[in-house]
């Protein structure tokens, strides 16, 4: 048997990522290029490993550009069958999900097995009542296995499912199916730090040498485990850490008549059309002061969009997404930092679809010497009120030589304030001694 299959997860259709009309469009393009690759390379079968949308609760527009995608494919002869991702379940009061809802119109398969003391069935997909564990195709040479997410319950499940393929093994063999493919709406241990709970390589060894491969989901950076399990990553940038992954989708092509030994299938990862997304970090250590600091920091953009020169002449439907994430040690005060100029730098030099700007920066570190505090004769609150004062005033450059006498000021401005004094007196002290600190005479 010969076959070929497109492989895909994670689409999450119908995610207006910051609030953006245009994001919204761009995950249906992401999904719809897929669409168009499986016609083109006439697959035999359009698999999709959960997170088809982005959340349960879907907009109508968002159903609409999932069923055109389905129809494209049912149209070409291309069956889809999918599973639910942990987006995709419905809500327990509604009891039906929208990717059930295509499976009812016809547009896909949606596999989801019985379920009996946590293990699951392994009963063929039926029409009347659209579940079931499998589906076979190509002449019954090829069974399509399902699980949707199950979440903490998904290693448990696993294990039940592999001691049901084991004690089916033979009668499929007798029944002339030739190649398994599983569908997991989950991901492996330690692949991602950042996610936890997920099963260990460990839970998949069971179902090793029942089934041939393994389609994973959930997970939105790619990664591939010894030419049997296969995740292919989010189609759209999902979230900004997942820009500097290639993500995409699998091509795969099938052939069980080869020796034996041989492997029987060859996954081409394939990274889909989607829009630019750039993320630029920008270090503050050692500016200080804030001319420095937009300074070095259009230093910076122009270097990258340099380096980013596939977009130095911007295409309409391909303006980047810029990230921009600062980082570091201020040496200033950080109010000081006004981020629409910092938009404005990058908007001039990327002209990009949005730009998003993350303030990760800290103040100088300080701590109040030991010797200073020791013992019973303490400094008094005064004086210790000064200190703090000095101490924060020292951490903007513009102060720093005079941080004492800075000190002084706002001490005494605070005493004005509690003792009655009208704001305009205390604005008036602070103008008068604002200019003689800023500008002594010579």
């Amino acid at each position: 048997m010969q076959a070929v299959f497109v492989h895909t997860a994670d689409n999450h259709l119908g995610y207006e990522q910051y609030g953006v009309k245009e994001r919204f469009n761009d995950f249906t393009r992401a999904f719809w290029a897929i669409v168009e690759d499986a016609i083109t390379r006439k697959a035999d079968l359009f698999i999709i490993a959960g997170d088809l949308f982005n959340k349960r609760a879907i907009d109508a527009q968002t159903l609409m550009h999932a069923q055109e995608g389905l129809q494209k494919l049912r149209d070409a002869g291309i069956p889809a069958v999918a599973i639910e991702g942990n987006h995709d379940r419905s809500y327990y009061r509604d009891g039906v999900s929208w990717l059930e809802f295509l499976c009812w119109q016809g547009l896909l398969t949606l596999l989801n097995p019985y379920m009996r003391n946590g293990a699951p069935e392994l009963t063929p997909w039926n029409q009347q009542d659209m579940r079931g564990a499998y589906m076979d195709l190509m002449g019954g040479k090829l069974r399509v296995y399902g699980l949707p997410w199950f979440g903490a319950s998904t290693a448990r499940v696993m294990k039940g499912l592999a001691e049901q393929l084991a004690a089916t093994r033979a009668a499929e063999d007798a029944a002339g199916v030739e190649y398994r493919l599983l569908l997991l709406h989950t991901g492996v241990e330690g692949m991602l730090p950042t996610l936890h709970g997920l099963p260990a390589r460990a839970d998949f060894e069971p179902l090793h040498g029942l089934v041939d491969y393994v389609a994973l989901g959930h997970v939105h950076k790619p990664y591939e485990v010894g030419n049997w399990m296969f995740n292919p990553g989010s189609t759209e940038t999902w979230g900004a850490e997942e820009s500097a992954w290639d993500r995409g989708y699998y091509a795969v092509r099938v052939d069980t008549d080869v020796p034996e030994g041989e492997p029987r299938h060859t996954a081409e990862h394939i990274i889909n059309p989607r829009r630019p997304f750039l993320r630029m970090q920008f270090s503050v250590e050692g500016l200080s002061d804030p001319t420095a600091f937009y300074d070095a920091f259009e230093r910076r953009c122009r270097t990258t969009f340099r380096e980013y020169g596939a977009i130095e002449q911007p295409v309409a439907g391909r303006e980047p997404v810029v990230d921009v994430l600062l980082s570091g040690v201020l040496g200033f005060d950080a109010s000081a930092i006004d981020r629409a100029r910092l938009e404005d730098i990058v908007q001039r030099m990327f002209h990009p679809l949005v730009v998003r700007v993350h303030d990760s920066t800290r103040d100088n570190a300080w701590d109040l010497d030991d010797d200073q505090l020791d013992g019973n004769d303490r400094s008094t609150w005064q004086q210790l009120e000064m200190h703090i004062f000095e101490e924060l005033l020292a951490r903007d450059a513009r102060y720093q030589q005079r941080a004492g006498e800075w000190a002084k000021l706002v001490a005494s401005l605070k005493q004005m304030a509690l003792g009655g004094e009208s704001g305009e007196q205390v604005l008036r002290r602070l103008r008068e001694e604002r200019a003689r600190l800023l500008h002594p005479p010579s």
